[in-house]
């Protein structure tokens, strides 16, 4: 009987860890923030499901929810997904909360100001403690941004389950704090006619692809989608230029190609006139070569209105069939010259398109690095202030920073070439 029990406990226990390895999140995570501010649940419940199963998201971010019991139904929406923290404020302006289709390590939530609140919870991503922080505020000085920067910073000292790695998403904050910190971010790629929607940024973790916006009907603001990769310092260099697609979705420059410009022209001939041309062209070639001889003779003759006794065509009817073939050929070289113009059109079109977007990663690049510049010139000042046990943790940043700006500079090289 005894071991009898402890058989059904060692199954027990292989069977949770075997489930608790499988729910383990990967390296790369997909994440998506949702503000649900002035919006009914049962009437999203359609599109919210819809968008839940095409975008299959890790991690949900949650903002002006409800309650626990809101949070709870939109993880029934799409199963798998889990509620890690919903806060508890009561003010009437909504409660902030975290999915996830994981446990969390650890969890809370708390307020920065009135009304201006987030949650946080610490989950783990591969070989990495990811901390994901769901930030609901109105404040679009620095006290919310340089909150969420005290946050992140006081988690760093943690002796135990300490992030190392942070995402914050949510309601947009000031740029200044959190990029002179650390922080990255990528513009998104939004859907035409969409509102400005929320941010992310990415601490010790990399984006994948550009982050994307998608409006639903009834709700004031787009949802964002992205890709994070934990295990990575740095966003892919192809972060910047590849949008997030869903499967069954084809890339903008692809689809152009496979349904081209409206702009084009269609063809104006169809095969029976294209064979009829081609029938006319023969037949001139034989009245050319079966020509009479003798034109004053010919003149004598009694024209008829379309041939001869002999069955050949009169010189008027054959100029006119001239006449006609020349008029064809004349409609097609401009039909061809039409589209040889809309062609370049298009061609110039596209050129702009990715100088434009060749200009905004340049100017990414440099934003980048002037706040690792800013950085270091901090923490230079903090060195030569620090005492003696803080100094060689200094010069490590500083070299860290260094070997970045020398990373984003080549980046910026690369690209303007």
């Amino acid at each position: 009987m005894k071991r009898c029990k402890l058989f059904f406990i060692a199954l027990a226990a292989g069977v949770l860890a075997v489930t608790s390895h499988a729910a383990k999140l990967p390296d790369k995570i997909r994440v998506l923030s949702c503000d649900l501010a002035a919006a009914g649940a049962n009437d999203l419940s359609s599109e919210l499901k819809s968008l839940l199963d095409k975008a299959d998201p890790d991690v949900v971010f949650l903002q002006h929810v409800t309650d626990w019991e809101a949070c709870d139904q939109i993880c029934k929406l799409r199963p798998g997904l889990r509620v890690l923290t919903c806060s508890s404020f009561s003010t009437g302006r909504g409660e902030v909360a975290i999915l996830a289709r994981d446990k969390a390590l650890l969890s809370w939530s708390d307020t920065i100001s009135k009304d201006n609140c987030f949650a946080f919870a610490v989950i783990q991503a591969g070989s990495r403690k990811l901390g994901v922080f769901s930030v609901q505020t109105t404040d679009a000085s620095n006290a919310s941004a340089d909150r969420m920067v005290a946050e992140v910073k006081r988690l760093q000292q943690f002796a135990n389950n300490r992030p190392e790695s942070f995402l914050i998403a949510g309601a947009p904050l000031a740029n200044g704090p959190l990029a002179e910190n650390g922080l990255e971010t990528i513009p998104v790629d939004s859907t035409p006619g969409a509102k400005k929607g929320p941010q992310l940024w990415a601490f010790n973790a990399g984006f994948i692809s550009r982050p994307r916006l998608i409006a639903i009907a009834g709700m004031s603001s787009p949802i964002l989608v992205t890709d994070i990769d934990t295990a990575n310092t740095f966003s892919s260099k192809f972060a910047y230029q590849n949008a997030l697609l869903f499967p069954g979705e084809t890339p903008a420059p692809i689809q152009a190609v496979l349904q081209p410009s409206a702009a084009v022209p269609p063809k104006n001939f169809p095969t029976a006139l294209v064979v009829a041309t081609a029938l006319g062209a023969f037949l001139l070639i034989a009245l050319l070569f079966r020509r009479p001889k003798n034109r004053m003779a010919l003149a004598r003759i009694e024209p008829s209105p379309v041939a001869t006794t002999d069955g050949q065509l009169t010189e008027p009817t054959r100029q006119n069939l001239i006449a006609w073939i020349k008029t064809i050929f004349v409609q097609r070289l401009i039909a061809d010259r039409r589209k040889m113009i809309a062609d370049e059109a298009e061609a110039t079109r596209r050129t702009l398109a990715i100088e434009q977007k060749l200009s905004d990663l340049q100017i990414s690049l440099q934003d980048r690095i002037s706040g690792y510049e800013i950085r270091i010139a901090r923490l230079e000042t903090e060195l030569s202030a620090s005492t003696f046990e803080n100094r060689e943790l200094i010069r490590l940043q500083i070299s860290d920073l260094k070997e970045k700006v020398a990373k984003a500079r080549g980046e910026f090289v690369v690209r303007r070439n």
